[in-house]
């Protein structure tokens, strides 16, 4: 059931307070200017999807400052992030030294924990969703990193978000509790790829967040480079990132993902003919890297080293 704040029939003197309260408890704690407190008008409807929330904001111009102040306090401690979506005027955003002006089409990122500065000049209607950091974390690496930007939400993945924001809006009233939980982590899942699909952060080639992602990426391989079915769309799931993405993370090392664990596993599996007692037979040796035919095994590893398995093993031949 949604939750309703207006300002209709509050007395005009009264209004601004109102606001403050209604803003409060719907987000966190923030510190609001009024342009004209007396003749402030707004609307706040709000849902509840598990941990994450969902509103639509309307009102006059207004400037919203989260203080270092309002970091301290007890029932603001845990970290939230806020997506903005603009869908009439254009709104202003500061944050950790970065500004940005978002118009229609585009959204924002908003971290509670740091100070920040949102302002709209006119009239104004937006979608806003509410995410712990904790669950955002989960999903996305680093979201820190994509505050104050304006993303794209006109087009790909980013306008899917978008509209499937505003599809929920119009049926949550009439779906089961039970089911708004799962409703708000696909909104999380969304929006993560959403991110992920935006054109600069794909063509970031020196991104910290991508070396990030690619460091992960090897830990988890490492890990796991024994096993038969680690594929692609494992390895992204297993590190919380599109398997397109993946694939976009390894565009600029000039390899594919699956031709870098192929690498990884030959590499490994010649060392270890020429360290591991003859005891192991290349078979053994070639499952524990995990390739589960021996016959392929043999006709790859002759294609990257120019030799048999067993030419290694009897030969001593240095490591490549």
């Amino acid at each position: 059931m949604a939750q309703l704040f207006t300002t209709d029939g509050q007395p005009p003197l009264e209004r601004h307070r109102f606001w403050q309260n209604a803003i409060g408890e719907t987000y966190f704690h923030l510190n609001l200017q009024f342009k004209d407190p007396a003749n402030f008008e707004g609307n706040l409807m709000s849902w509840e999807l598990g941990n994450v929330s969902l509103s639509r904001l309307e009102s006059s111009a207004l400037c919203y400052q989260r203080l270092r102040q309002h970091l301290h306090q007890a029932d603001d401690a845990a970290e939230q992030f806020l997506v903005t979506m603009p869908e009439r005027e254009t709104v202003h955003f500061s944050q950790q030294g970065r500004t940005v002006e978002c118009g229609p089409g585009g959204f924002i990122l908003e971290r509670s924990d740091e100070p920040y500065e949102f302002s709209y000049a006119k009239d104004n209607a937006m979608w806003v969703m509410k995410v712990p950091g904790q669950a955002l974390r989960a999903r996305l690496r680093a979201p820190d990193y994509y505050c104050a930007l304006q993303l794209d939400s006109s087009r790909g993945v980013g306008k899917l978000f978008s509209e499937y924001v505003r599809l929920l809006a119009t049926h949550l009233d009439d779906t089961q509790s039970l089911t708004q939980p799962i409703l708000g982590q696909q909104l999380i899942d969304l929006l993560a790829a959403a991110i992920e699909a935006d054109p600069r952060i794909l063509n970031s080639q020196e991104s910290a967040v991508r070396m990030a992602h690619l460091r992960r990426v090897e830990h988890y391989v490492r890990q796991h480079i024994s096993e038969c079915d680690l594929s692609p769309d494992r390895i992204a799931t297993a590190c919380h990132i599109s398997t397109r993405y993946l694939h976009v993370l390894f565009k600029d090392t000039g390899q594919t993902v699956t031709q870098w664990l192929k690498e990884q596993r030959l590499k490994g599996a010649y060392a270890s003919l020429q360290s591991m007692p003859a005891s192991y037979s290349v078979a053994t040796i070639a499952y524990q890297w995990g390739f589960s035919d021996q016959s392929q095994f043999c006709r790859s590893f002759k294609q990257a080293f120019g030799c048999a398995p067993r030419e290694v093993r009897g030969e001593r031949k240095p490591q490549p």
